[in-house]
């Protein structure tokens, strides 16, 4: 029984260009809740502005970790595609 393996580049660049709009909006959107939550944090009082800046360190450390990843995922495609373009072009080379 053969197994065969083929990939599409096109598809890999779709995939890389998908991961890389998600990272922004996710880093914009990340922005725009701090920018909206600063404007009334001056209203807040000792305990409840301590408590929220405690829970703001822990989900802002998570949420950027997971913009990271994102991003990470966008660039191991580009990866991939870089070294499957190449292998083919060394693997054409060696029949030229």
């Amino acid at each position: 029984m053969s197994h065969a393996f083929s990939t599409d580049y096109a598809t890999m660049q779709h995939a890389q260009a998908i991961f890389q709009a998600k990272h922004r909006e996710m880093v914009q959107l990340l922005d725009t809740l701090e920018a909206n939550l600063q404007s009334g944090l001056g209203r807040w009082e000792d305990d409840a502005r301590d408590a929220y800046f405690e829970a703001k360190a822990k989900w802002d450390k998570v949420a950027r970790e997971q913009a990271d990843t994102v991003r990470e995922f966008s660039e191991a495609v580009g990866t991939a595609q870089q070294n499957y373009e190449a292998a083919e072009v060394a693997n054409a080379q060696m029949w030229a």
